[in-house]
């Protein structure tokens, strides 16, 4: 093909000049197509000729001006409908090349899938002409380029490899081996094959400089400079994964000149503002040190890359605004922009609405569109989860009509990985909430996103993301205390763990995963009264691991302090000095909140080592109010923290009741104590805790460590808080019945009842009883436990000061753990053990 004059002349628009030679053969064309359909000639002839008519008047249309051009395509389209049925009375000999010509047609208007369908029929039937070759290798390479861009969007790094590996595989060899076929000829230029050949080979700067002059020598060929701009992001991308940041920003301007360029010449071109679209959509995911850079509702020129791509999709949607990929397009850039990490909070509703505005209007017109549910699902889940971040009682998503909505043969990779996340805001939820709903099974939502996990898996086993979110699932399932064995669950997630560190990732939630199956396993061993040391050990080497490569990872510190904070809990639980070992954990919390510049779940960490700083220091007779003040001052801190709000409220609480059972033993009005929650916690913030299992127990506590107080001045009201504190651990057991903290608060709160009823000359073996059960229960559950051991005691010296069990019991508890020598003095100062 001859290049076209460049050159324009007076008073000529450029655009113009440029399309004249295609418009003399539009009508050439259409004046001999009747004859040539006449003509005796062979069905490869016919439809060459019937290809060449549709591409010049694609082409044509293309060249024009901005428009609507539904009108247009549908005659195209009408024209490919009498090749189709031609085709068909043409028998086998009008197979080849009546696919051939469907493929270029459809390749000419844009539908890439029928185009590639065509012209692998065409290849299969035997038809393998110069210009099949050509349409082929063409067709394959924008898919090959498409993936490649769709897979820059992905945000894990290895996830993103493993779709490069595979887009790699699957089209670079068949690509590459259909353009060493290809007869120059065929091409444009030699330098448009050349420039092919060179990308697929990798070689993307050659690739974009035997582009660049094209756009003067072939300024109609808008192919060529869509294909620089791809080369160009795609170069960028590997440049700034090089810390070459100058370099690679320097590319994408080139590739948005070439995209420009591109506009201009074929203003009504689809390709190429979809093709803008998924540009700026890769540059907002591979540059996220940058604010993508619009507002909701206003795309305007120099609003950054978003701007850019919404603006490309208005005007492809003017094109044709019944198209199904702009508005497609669009919603998948809205959602992507309110999940952005530098996209700001007030924003985020603005995009949520415009999301589902455009998913109704596409269901408006297409009730079946895949898409339009995918995106509707996945906004009503990021709308959750920013919900739930910012504190709020996020409205569950309604996903279940919307999933069952895609069709099974819809159902691939990106729709179960969707579902897995909608399950998983569930999961969280729940656990926030402390229960499910009415009428929901404990753990439902908890084991559905596991078998949803495990068909991901079974079909993509090489992301070290799916094993590490898999393995923390089952995780959380093993140490949920409403299961009857967990241990199976927790060999499942170390078997994960091992997986994932195959797949050679440096993702800190490997080393996270690792460590907290660990933990796990301890905390259970820990529960059934057994050595655990060596799992913490094996836990705190797989986080030494993760520093060693990832020293500046948050997170890693985080999880090693409360490994730490753990380890000093086994060691006060064995009569030793935990001050070391939290000492290292407020250290490990310090690094993560300096990290996290001040915030973060380090803060919650920290809170948590002053905590049990305070409980350590009350229960050796210490005054634990300096601690007990440090601690609030970080509980409050780390409230308005999102995620870790919770804990943190619940940690408040418990450091309260702390000072206040303090205040209490030093005969002072522990009330004052527990009323200071008012300050730093709401109405509403309480109310999102008030179904939890640790909330009702420290509910109950707190209403006897008032009862005790009152009772010396009012009796029935002291009855009244007894009875509070019956229902609200009543209520804690019913949620978790084998959890052993509750049954401790209920034996203590037993045995209490009991003694203020024995003053007042009342039966208190019923009493007495239970909270003997108990103890028993927890005793045999967990063999010489201290704290069980010495509820048993106090039972029974409830029961008989002389009671010779309850001195054994004593004297075993604190053999295990002195640390409680004193607090048992306190609560019987004419009981003096000899302390071991």
């Amino acid at each position: 093909m001859k290049d076209a004059s460049n050159a324009a002349p007076p008073g000529w628009p450029r655009n113009t000049v440029r399309a004249l030679p295609l418009l003399v053969l539009v009508l050439a064309s259409a004046c001999a197509s009747n004859k040539a359909s006449q003509q005796d000639t062979s069905w490869a002839s016919h439809f060459t000729f019937e290809a060449e008519r549709i591409e010049a008047r694609a082409r044509a249309v293309e060249l024009a001006r901005v428009h609507d051009v539904r009108a247009e395509q549908a005659e195209l389209r009408g024209w490919m409908a009498t090749l189709s049925k031609e085709m068909a009375l043409g028998g086998a000999e009008a197979q080849g090349p009546g696919h051939a010509a469907l493929g270029r047609g459809a390749l000419a208007l844009g539908d890439l899938d029928a185009a590639i369908e065509h012209l692998e029929a065409a290849w299969g039937a035997g038809f393998r002409e110069p210009s099949v070759v050509w349409a082929r290798a063409l067709a394959l390479s924008q898919r090959y380029r498409e993936q490649r861009i769709t897979a820059l969007t992905v945000l894990d790094p290895e996830e993103r490899r493993v779709r490069e590996q595979d887009t790699e595989r699957q089209h670079r060899e068949p690509v590459l081996a259909l353009l060493r076929q290809a007869r120059e000829k065929e091409a444009p230029s030699a330098d448009l094959l050349a420039a092919l050949i060179a990308f697929h080979e990798g070689r993307l700067d050659a690739a974009a400089a035997l582009l660049e002059p094209m756009a003067a020598s072939h300024p109609w060929f808008v192919e060529a400079p869509l294909l620089r701009a791809d080369v160009l992001l795609l170069r960028a991308a590997q440049l700034w994964e090089e810390g070459q940041e100058g370099a690679a920003r320097a590319r994408l301007e080139h590739g948005r000149e070439a995209l420009a360029a591109a506009r201009t010449t074929a203003e009504s071109q689809m390709q190429a503002y979809l093709a803008q679209a998924r540009f700026e959509a890769a540059v907002i995911a591979v540059i996220r040190t940058d604010p993508p850079g619009t507002v909701p509702l206003t795309y305007e020129a120099g609003l950054g890359p978003a701007g850019s791509a919404l603006g490309a999709l208005d005007i492809a949607s003017r094109l044709d605004p019944a198209a199904p990929a702009p508005p497609c397009e669009r919603a998948r850039m809205l959602n992507a922009l309110a999940e952005h990490p530098r996209r700001k909070d007030h924003f985020q509703g603005h995009l949520f609405n415009e999301t589902v505005e455009t998913t109704d209007a596409i269901l408006a017109r297409d009730p079946t569109s895949r898409c339009a549910y995918m995106e509707r699902i996945r906004t009503q889940v990021s709308r959750a989860e920013r919900a739930r971040q910012e504190g709020y009682g996020p409205d569950m998503p309604k996903e279940q009509d919307l999933l069952k909505a895609v069709p099974p043969a819809g159902r691939d990779l990106a729709f179960h990985l969707l579902h897995a996340r909608v399950l998983g805001l569930w999961v969280i939820i729940e656990n926030d909430w402390g229960h499910t709903r009415v009428g929901d099974r404990h753990g439902a939502h908890r084991d559905q996103a596991l078998d949803v996990w495990r068909t991901i898996l079974a079909l993509e086993a090489r992301i070290p993301a799916y094993w590490i979110q898999f393995g923390e699932l089952l995780v959380e399932r093993g140490m949920d205390p409403l299961m009857e064995d967990g241990a199976a669950d927790l060999e499942q997630a170390e078997a994960a763990w091992a997986k994932a560190s195959t797949l050679r990732t440096k993702a800190p939630g490997l080393w996270l995963l690792g460590a907290h199956v660990q933990m796990a396993k301890a905390l259970r061993s820990r529960a059934r009264g057994e050595e655990s040391g060596k799992a913490w050990e094996t836990a705190r080497a797989r986080l030494r691991d993760g520093l060693t490569q990832q020293p500046q990872e948050s997170s890693l510190h985080h999880a090693l302090g409360r490994i730490l904070l753990e380890q000093a809990k086994e060691r006060w639980a064995h009569g030793g000095n935990p001050a070391e070992l939290l000492d290292a954990a407020e250290a490990a919390q310090a690094a993560a909140t300096k990290l996290d510049s001040g915030h973060g779940p380090g803060v919650q960490g920290r809170a948590d080592v002053a905590a049990l700083r305070a409980e350590y220091a009350w229960r050796r007779g210490e005054d634990p109010s300096p601690d007990v003040d440090k601690a609030e001052a970080l509980y409050a801190q780390a409230m308005p923290e999102g995620p870790t709000k919770t804990e943190a409220i619940l940690g408040l609480l418990q450091v309260l009741q702390t000072q206040a059972r303090y205040e209490l033993e030093q005969g002072r009005d522990p009330e004052p104590a527990l009323d200071r929650r008012r300050k730093s916690i709401d109405l509403m913030a309480m109310l999102t805790v008030h179904k939890r299992v640790s909330y009702l127990r420290t509910l109950g506590e707190d209403a006897l460590v008032l009862a005790r107080w009152i009772a010396r001045t009012d009796a029935p009201q002291a009855e009244t808080l007894l009875n509070y504190a019956l229902a609200a651990l009543t209520e804690a057991l019913g949620q978790q019945p084998r959890s052993q903290e509750a049954r401790l608060a209920m034996g203590e709160l037993n045995r209490y009842r009991a003694v203020a009823m024995k003053a007042a000359g009342q039966d208190v073996e019923p009493l007495l009883a239970k909270g003997l059960a108990l103890a028993d229960a927890l005793v045999k559950e967990r063999p010489n436990w201290p704290e069980a051991l010495l509820l048993r005691a106090a039972l029974l010296r409830t029961k008989d000061p002389a009671s010779a069990q309850a001195r054994a019991d004593r004297d075993a508890a604190l053999k295990v753990n002195a640390n409680l020598a004193p607090g048992w003095v306190r609560q019987f100062p004419e009981d003096m053990p000899k302390v071991p």
